[in-house]
């Protein structure tokens, strides 16, 4: 981030970082559960609304964040000489705002996904706030993006890296590659912040990495998980997430008024029915996990359900495949939560098989616009009370933590979970609404 009046990092923020340097520290202490909450009926309600939930999350990374964090300030300037936020670098910390000593992610970020994610958080927040400040912050996050994407003259062009190690593109799971769907989840961010402030430079960022996604894509309309953009080799093959390569396709065709992604389009959406939505066979999504053909994950079925549910009709049979695809999920990662009762909770993955605010949330989400598809109001009190149970992740300083047995605490993690939350704060202030994600999904 540059030093600009739009920057959150000041000088004199700067001042008050203090690198470091004991060991990793026992976070247990530092987790606060507070007292459960039930109404007569025994239904389990919020610990606050979901509007002070989401204003305190704000707060913490637009105010506190800096008071909070406690690396070292060195370990923030970027090659230009610029001081970045610390989620440029990171993707999770300590519990206590210090980065880990001996992780293997210790400095590790996820920008391509994991900006994206912060960008549309942001520009939802500022319009559901009116406070503009989040929008200047999501500019600058997209900028530097682009401004760190692959060379124009790689085969893999102009696209964002999923992975940062130490600073510099690429690394850890990654190595020398990066992934193709998260390149698409990042244009449709760039679509978005295009949308609210008219910079025609987010709009041709998001063109090219159309161009690029067209351009590479296989006969058969997928791409590989993780590849080298310069070389072209493939370092992972598999992948489910393609929805997000559908959606950019018929974004970019409708905003320039024409069919030039129509065949590339269909090529994908094609793979997609008759592959994963059929197999639920959804695996290959986050950035730090080896690959294993036993893994199944629910963070790109979520977005393909919302996806089905925005564009169904009578006669397209996309509402039963929607239903089946979320009997699915919950089959795989549902869990009822002792104590919080009768609140539910998703689990990230197979791999990572731990219940997370942001997980239950995007689920829950999605179970709102479900129910309001199909008029089952059995599905919007479950998708509530989901969203009741994780305003509890909220801490007194204003984290909002992955989970209750979770020992780092994740920047996307806090920032997903004020993003849907967004969706239940906004259905209960014009109730009946659709969510932000199907208004945006509706082709």
């Amino acid at each position: 981030m540059r030093m600009t009046k739009t920057s959150l990092l000041t000088l004199a923020a700067i001042a008050t970082l203090a690198p470091i340097h004991a060991a990793d520290i026992d976070w247990k202490p530092l987790m606060s559960i507070a007292s459960v909450k039930h109404d007569a009926k025994g239904d389990l309600l919020p610990l606050q609304s979901y509007d002070e939930t989401i204003r305190r999350g704000m707060a913490f990374l637009l105010d506190d964040h800096l008071k909070w964090f406690k690396g070292s300030p060195e370990l923030l300037v970027d090659e230009q000489g610029h001081t970045q936020m610390p989620w440029m670098y990171y993707s999770n910390l300590q519990h206590n705002g210090a980065p880990f000593t001996s992780s293997v992610d210790r400095i590790v970020s996820y920008p391509a996904f994991h900006h994206a994610l912060f960008i549309r958080t942001l520009l939802d927040y500022a319009k559901h706030s009116g406070d503009k400040r989040p929008i200047g912050l999501a500019v600058e996050l997209a900028d530097w993006n682009i401004a760190h994407s692959t060379p124009a003259d790689f085969p893999y062009a102009h696209l964002p890296y999923s992975t940062f190690e130490d600073k510099k593109p690429g690394g850890f799971r990654d190595k020398t590659g990066l992934m193709p769907d998260k390149a698409a989840i990042m244009a449709l961010a760039y679509l978005q912040l295009y949308e609210t402030t008219a910079e025609p430079r987010f709009r041709k960022a998001a063109e090219a990495i159309g161009e690029t996604l067209a351009a590479r894509q296989r006969p058969d309309g997928t791409w590989p998980f993780r590849v080298d953009p310069k070389t072209e080799a493939v370092i992972e093959e598999y992948t489910s997430s393609v929805i997000y390569a559908v959606q950019l396709f018929e974004q970019l065709d409708k905003l320039n008024g024409n069919d030039r992604y129509r065949a590339a389009r269909d090529k994908t959406w094609n793979w997609l029915v008759n592959g994963p939505i059929k197999t639920k066979e959804f695996r290959g999504f986050y950035e730090d996990i080896p690959p294993s053909p036993k893994g199944r994950t629910n963070y790109d079925c979520l977005d393909t359900i919302r996806y089905l549910l925005a564009n169904r009709t009578d006669t397209n049979g996309y509402l039963e495949i929607a239903k089946d695809l979320n009997a699915w999920v919950e089959k795989t990662f549902l869990d009822k939560i002792p104590g919080f009762e009768p609140a539910e909770g998703i689990r990230e993955q197979l791999q990572c098989n731990v219940v997370m605010g942001i997980h239950s949330l995007n689920w829950a989400s999605m179970l709102l616009e479900l129910s309001q598809a199909t008029g089952n109001e059995i599905l919007r009190h479950r998708a509530r009370q989901t969203a009741n149970y994780i305003t509890y992740y909220l801490q007194p300083d204003n984290r909002i933590v992955v989970g209750f047995d979770y020992n780092q605490w994740w920047y996307s993690c806090h920032a997903g979970a004020i993003l849907y939350l967004l969706d239940f704060a906004n259905a209960d202030a014009a109730p009946g609404n659709v969510s932000n994600h199907k208004l945006r999904a509706k082709i």
